[in-house]
């Protein structure tokens, strides 16, 4: 299958930078799932400070929502935000950048069977 398209859907559908290295572009590909890597870790690690300044707070009932949400709104969630925007960001750069790579090698490889 042509790399045009087995790259960007790796890249969008598995994880970000599986379509560089599939392209042979193995330093950007690392560096994309390092970065993927990095804020997944770091978002697990906020989440998990988030929620255990919830429950740290003092009683809480697990059957009111709104208890739980309030204690949440009152924590300041917005790096997860960030996190979850750089994510989209790389994402999208991985996918479009699998495509425009794995384009450019069927081209040269369709150049050489000629």
């Amino acid at each position: 299958m042509k790399k045009a398209v087995v790259s960007p859907l790796c890249s969008g559908l598995v994880i970000p930078g599986l379509g560089q290295i599939i392209n042979q572009d193995l330093k950007k590909g690392i560096i994309l799932l390092a970065a993927v890597f990095l804020l997944f870790v770091m978002g697990i690690i906020k989440l998990v400070g988030l929620i255990h300044a919830v429950f740290r707070t003092g009683y809480m009932d697990l059957s009111d929502p709104e208890m739980i949400m309030g204690k949440l709104r009152a924590e300041d969630p917005s790096i997860l935000w960030y996190m979850a925007a750089a994510f989209v960001i790389i994402w999208f750069f991985s996918v479009l950048d699998a495509y425009l790579r794995g384009r450019k090698i069927d081209k040269s490889e369709e150049g050489n069977h000629l």
